[in-house]
């Protein structure tokens, strides 16, 4: 529960690809036009309107653009943008902050809803949101990236009380400042906030700093969550009409339609219903497992740039793969059914021993070379499905070509 900075904490090699990450990020979403949510801009103080992020989609940074050169091209003017969900645009920042929190994950355990990523970006001087304190439960780590860097002021909460009554959002900044605690720090340092401090930052140049939050949920935000899940995985898209009913008490044709609309088992459907929250709640950690805690599956490849895994599946026989670390592929088995869960995703197909011998193979997070393992394998299992079956997990992310950039 105490604020530290510790210096000199990320390698110049992870600043570089972390800062390419925070690039992709800002292209994906602005090539996807993916504005509408967990994405804000704000020009000399103030946020900008729907019409103006759906400008900016219009010129996205280019492929050798770092954030000053496209500061310089767009902006050239104080501005600051925050972007929420990073992890699910960026394999650099999943696989780079998910590895460096993994030991700290192990210590202290996991947050329930998973760990997700916040950037922000820019010489915005104060932050925005003004004097702020988050939500209870929300501890954030601060990855500075520079090249600029920022200073947090910070108040306990008894002291802000008597100071300005805990008000939230507070723009009348200087009066307070005598009376806050500093945290300067650069690029490369990593900077730690417990949820309870009132706090506002300021940043004067240009800087860009990618945030992991561990938020523990009050308990309707979690069953919230779970249930919200569990409708996206389970509720068909059926828009068949429901007819009127003769008697609303007594005709229970409708209830059919409501159960007919899950795509459950029968065997499912039948469980007690504190089963049933059971099946949803090993759902959810499954796929939070898969994806190495994160909350945001990433963009499935057919999304991202048009792989098609049905008809593309060959090219991987030549290829060097592997399953990046701290990735795992999960499997159930269910009425003969395999459920894999990659990265967040999850895939139902009919169930064959050989399947689970490929997954363990993967979670190995070791080189594949696919055709030599392929011609190794004593496998009585057709070669092309095996290829099929890789082919699906990578359009999920779940594995990468060796030596391929675009990660």
């Amino acid at each position: 529960m105490e604020t530290t900075v510790i210096k000199d904490a990320i390698s110049e090699s992870d600043i570089s690809k972390l800062n390419q990450g925070v690039m992709d990020v800002i292209r994906n979403r602005l090539n996807l036009e993916d504005i509408e949510e967990g994405f804000r801009v704000y020009l000399n103080g103030k946020e900008q309107n729907e019409d103006y992020l759906k400008n900016l989609c219009k010129t996205p940074p280019t492929e050798d653009e770092d954030i000053e050169a496209y500061y310089k091209r767009m902006f050239n003017t104080k501005f600051g943008i925050i972007i929420n969900s990073g992890e699910r645009h960026s394999e650099a920042i999943a696989q780079i902050i998910g590895n460096a929190a993994a030991p700290l994950i192990s210590k202290v355990g996991l947050p329930p809803l998973g760990i997700e990523i916040t950037i922000f970006i820019g010489n915005y001087g104060w932050t925005p949101l003004g004097i702020h304190q988050d939500h209870l439960g929300e501890n954030v780590i601060h990855f500075h990236l520079g090249p600029g860097g920022k200073v947090m002021y910070t108040w306990e909460e008894d002291e802000y009380k008597i100071l300005a009554d805990s008000k939230q959002n507070n723009k009348d900044i200087t009066p307070l400042l005598p009376r806050a605690m500093q945290f300067p720090f650069s690029k490369g340092d990593l900077y730690y906030m417990p949820w309870n401090k009132f706090h506002i930052g300021y940043t004067g140049e240009l800087s860009v700093g990618i945030t992991l939050w561990l938020n523990n949920p009050f308990k309707k935000k979690y069953a919230n969550r779970i249930l919200e899940s569990f409708k996206y995985n389970y509720i068909k898209d059926d828009k068949t009409i429901i007819p009127n009913h003769t008697s609303i008490l007594n005709d229970y044709s409708a209830l059919n339609d409501l159960i007919d609309v899950f795509d459950l088992s029968k065997d499912i459907l039948d469980y007690n219903v504190k089963d049933f929250f059971k099946y949803m709640y090993d759902e959810f950690n499954m796929t939070l497992v898969s994806n190495g805690y994160w909350q945001n599956p990433p963009l499935a490849l057919e999304k991202l740039n048009g792989y098609c895994p049905d008809n593309e599946f060959y090219d991987l026989n030549n290829k060097e793969v592997i399953q990046p670390k701290p990735f795992n592929i999960m499997y159930t088995i269910h009425n003969n059914k395999i459920s894999v869960y990659v990265r967040g995703s999850k895939m139902i197909m009919d169930y064959h021993d050989e399947l689970v011998e490929v997954i363990k193979k993967l979670n190995y997070n070791e080189k594949i070379v696919v055709n030599t393992f392929l011609s190794e394998s004593t496998m009585n299992f057709p070669k092309e499905a095996i290829l099929y079956f890789l082919s699906l997990i990578y359009n999920k992310r779940g594995l990468i070509i060796c030596n391929d950039q675009n990660l």
